[in-house]
């Protein structure tokens, strides 16, 4: 789960009845509402649907208020960190997936080439392979462009990307459970997310008052129905799935 940035506790009025508490600190309904541009626009877009997605947004700020700070209390328990060489090897291993992706692309272009010159497609095959064609060569065009150095945002995101993923497998190895594939993680372990939170509620290391937010913060942690569980033989932490999905694809070249 990628937790939103908590706003500071001070921002919270004294007087507000706290929906939940976390590490000491009380959660209150103040600091679940969006800014009043954000509710706007919402109103406008969403007409009838607005007080549903309202309601969507405040159980996910809360949710977030509550992992972020047990999240970096585990880190510094398990003493995880992440060192200088481990983001160079972070954005080593995107350009190596970069290549990859540019390599894919010009063979399927090759591809495409060969099926347009053998006079097999009628008219509109052809029309749909101009237009892939131009997409393809699109892509290509990008990737060709020299990759500058990665900026202190890019940096940072980094560092974010190999935390989580070092906080994944020190509980996927504590807890175990489901896990299933995300498209920014194909390897998130919410079975031990689950866990670790029964644990920390059992321990009061948080606490929700509310019963409607406590219900719908339960169920952001249930497998979903339609999600992509990966089986346990091919959960893989062994190394960071950035590193893994390049050395699939390494392989399969051979």
């Amino acid at each position: 789960m990628q937790a939103q940035k908590a706003p500071a506790n001070s921002n919270a009025s004294s007087t507000e009845k706290p929906i939940a508490k976390v590490l000491q600190q009380n959660i209150v309904p103040s600091q679940l509402e969006p800014d009043d541009k954000t509710k706007k626009q919402a109103k406008d877009a969403l007409k009838g649907k607005y007080n549903q997605w309202l309601s969507e947004v405040r159980y996910v700020k809360m949710a977030a208020l509550i992992w972020e700070p047990l999240q970096q209390q585990f880190l510094k328990e398990k003493n995880i960190n992440v060192a200088p060489n481990e983001i160079t090897a972070f954005f080593d291993y995107a350009k190596k997936a970069r290549d990859l992706q540019k390599n894919q692309i010009q063979q399927n272009l090759q591809q495409l080439n060969a099926q347009m010159q053998s006079g097999q497609l009628n008219a509109q095959q052809k029309q749909q392979g101009e237009a892939l064609k131009k997409q393809m060569q699109g892509a290509l065009e990008q990737l060709g462009k020299p990759l500058s150095d990665p900026t202190q945002q890019e940096k940072d995101l980094a560092q974010r990307t190999v935390q989580v993923w070092k906080f994944d497998q020190s509980l996927y190895k504590q807890y175990g459970g489901t896990v299933v594939m995300k498209q920014a993680n194909p390897f998130e372990p919410i079975g031990a997310y689950k866990k670790y939170l029964e644990d920390r509620e059992k321990s009061k290391s948080f606490e929700i008052f509310d019963a409607t937010y406590k219900k719908n913060f339960w169920k952001m942690f249930d497998v979903p129905k339609e999600a992509v569980v990966v089986p346990p033989n091919k959960v893989d932490f062994s190394k960071p799935w950035w590193i893994l999905m390049v050395e699939q694809a390494q392989s399969m070249k051979k």
